[in-house]
């Protein structure tokens, strides 16, 4: 019996697809990395003077925001796992206004950032 979590929005035939899991990945990293990315941001505004920090930042979030449907663009996994890039931007948007208001500990901040990066994703 297999122990991979469900993925709600994509149908059966696709879930066994192991290209689909590594795409569903790809995206869970991106969430990941711009929602650590916005806190960053949030806690040091002058951060964007950094040209690195700054580059990452740009290009992350035209990822998120790119209309392209290349392969392993944002557009192009929504498709692949028959997600609705304008409900999964919607969803990311909540989360980073929910990640950024909320005081935890960091411990606590990553395992909800795993966890709800797995639903966006997903």
């Amino acid at each position: 019996m297999s122990s991979r979590p469900t993925m709600a929005h994509v149908d059966n035939k696709m879930g066994d697809n192991n290209d689909t899991h590594l795409w569903v990945a790809v995206m869970d990293r991106a969430v990941r990395d711009l929602v650590a990315l916005e806190k960053f941001r949030q806690q040091d505004p002058e951060i964007l003077s950094d040209p690195v920090f700054r580059y990452d930042y740009r290009s992350l979030k035209k990822w998120f925001y790119s209309s392209s449907m290349e392969p392993g663009k944002f557009n192009w996994i929504c498709s692949l796992v028959d997600i609705d890039p304008k409900w999964a931007i919607a969803k990311l948007e909540d989360k980073l206004n929910i990640v950024l208001t909320k005081k935890k500990t960091n411990r606590d901040s990553l395992q909800s950032v795993a966890d709800d990066s797995k639903a966006v994703a997903a």
